[in-house]
């Protein structure tokens, strides 16, 4: 979260897969935001966890569900500084099924966020507010004067 919001692209990609990176850096595309971590409601608990072999039985990934319950703060701002989404005075309790993943075949790796999870049950988001430009008014069709229609003349054969 904290390379997100200084957007550190070079951090970002040792705590992020290939495949989450995009997602995070579209999210966030000239945005400012603000994001306080205030404590963990619950300790986080692994729901899920697999593991599976990629082109040869030695390239084994490792992928962990782990649920997490904290209060966190968010305040995310437009291009021009006024307020998307969220409050930088309020906080929220935050429930998150983030997947970790991990090249279980290097000995060294680390374990990555790959993706999050929305559950169905789970709360609609709150809507934020756009910046749009208003369309200009479209001008009144001006009415012509009415003349009466003339008919081509037909000639006889």
């Amino acid at each position: 979260h904290e390379s997100i919001a200084n957007h550190d692209k070079e951090s970002l990609r040792l705590y992020v897969t290939e495949k989450a990176y995009p997602e995070f850096r579209h999210n966030t595309w000239e945005k400012t935001i603000h994001w306080k971590f205030l404590e963990s409601l619950e300790p986080p608990r692994v729901v899920h966890a697999r593991c599976t072999d990629i082109v040869s039985k030695e390239n084994i990934f490792g992928q962990v569900t782990v649920r997490f319950h904290t209060r966190q703060q968010l305040a995310v701002y437009d291009r021009f500084g006024r307020l998307l989404h969220g409050s930088e005075i309020l906080a929220k309790d935050v429930l998150e099924y983030i997947v970790f993943e991990k090249h279980l075949a290097n000995m060294y790796g680390t374990w990555r966020i790959h993706a999050k999870i929305i559950p169905d049950w789970a709360s609609p988001k709150d809507p934020s507010k756009l910046t749009k430009i208003r369309p200009e008014p479209e001008p009144e069709p001006t009415k012509m004067l009415d003349k009466p229609e003339e008919t081509p003349a037909i000639a006889d054969k």
